[in-house]
């Protein structure tokens, strides 16, 4: 086998066990660099770093287990993460650097690393697995608007 997106290659086994080490490192830099702070002052979110880390460690890490424990055998399920990855990298960091001049916490690994893995997983799955790519993308877009929606009711419901 010498095509370089094929779930079978050697990269296509690691891939999914990759992306949750970069999320880790994503998870590093937002929380080193401040998002909490960023998010309040730049997007309006009324976050606290334990939403944050709810978020972080009941959402993205088992999702994480999940992508890498099941990989190309369950492709759906895998590819939610690295679908997570670019809603992530797109619409938390790289659209609001863009619009607000502003560096987003967390837009160094989005672009080094987010991108690069997820477009590789991206790429194969358009090849090998069509049709769980079109499962895995919106559900991805509505796991990651899960928390900014409870974030946004937390206000209108009386909790802050």
């Amino acid at each position: 086998m010498n095509e370089r997106f094929h779930p079978a290659s050697p990269l296509g086994k690691a891939i999914f066990w990759l992306c949750l080490m970069a999320y880790g490192l994503h998870v590093i830099e937002e929380y080193d660099l401040g998002w909490k702070p960023w998010a309040e002052q730049v997007l309006g979110l009324p976050v606290t770093w334990g939403d944050f880390y709810i978020t972080n460690g009941f959402g993205v890490i088992p999702l994480g287990l999940l992508a890498g424990g099941v990989g190309w055998q369950v492709p759906a399920a895998a590819l939610l993460l690295p679908g997570l990855m670019l809603v992530n990298a797109v619409g938390f960091h790289v659209l609001p650097a863009l619009r607000t001049g502003l560096y987003s916490p967390g837009l160094i690994t989005a672009i080094l690393l987010f991108f690069p893995l997820a477009g590789w997983c991206v790429i194969t799955a358009y090849r090998h697995h069509r049709k769980a790519l079109f499962i895995a993308m919106p559900l991805s877009v509505l796991f990651m608007a899960f928390p900014v929606v409870i974030l946004l009711l937390k206000p209108v419901l009386g909790y802050s």
